[in-house]
């Protein structure tokens, strides 16, 4: 018989605190009027120089792309927050000591995700001067959440399957 030693580490707490100082930062995030001013790495002034060199290399797929990401930054910069927060969530509910919550982990996931970004969207945004409600950013949101659920689940899913 095989002895299971306990986690020094219970994943859920570790996770769930994650979890919610990364909700908070996102809270942060969407109460400042302006976050590029506050987050010099994300002026779309740097990005655009970054993705200059790419003009010099002569390359016009990458152009061509790095205009997109240039006309788009703001729902990118959305996408990328969620798709950390959709994992962080993900791993909350797979190592919860429900086997409920165990279970319907991307449900509870994705529908947790996408009633946070609701509520920070639409309903905190909208008290946010200089912030406008954007149903853009909240498909951008939601976008990232469904695919972090995804990925996280099909992860989970071959980890499982190598087990056996």
């Amino acid at each position: 018989m095989i002895k299971k030693y306990p986690r020094l580490v219970d994943l859920f707490k570790v996770f769930f605190l994650l979890t919610i100082v990364y909700a908070i930062f996102i809270f942060y995030l969407s109460s400042q009027s302006d976050v590029a001013s506050h987050f010099g790495f994300l002026k779309k002034q740097y990005i655009r120089e970054f993705l200059a060199i790419f003009e010099i290399l002569e390359l016009d797929i990458v152009d061509k792309l790095s205009s997109i990401i240039y006309s788009n930054y703001d729902k990118i910069l959305h996408f990328g927050l969620y798709v950390g927060f959709g994992a962080l969530l993900y791993l909350t509910m797979y190592y919860s000591h429900s086997s409920f919550l165990r279970k319907y982990a991307a449900v509870f996931a994705f529908v947790i995700g996408v009633l946070y970004a609701i509520s920070d969207e639409i309903i905190h945004q909208s008290f946010v001067s200089g912030r406008v409600v954007s149903i853009l950013d909240l498909v951008a949101d939601i976008t990232g959440i469904a695919l972090a659920v995804v990925i996280m689940s099909m992860i989970f899913m071959i980890l499982g399957f190598m087990k056996h």
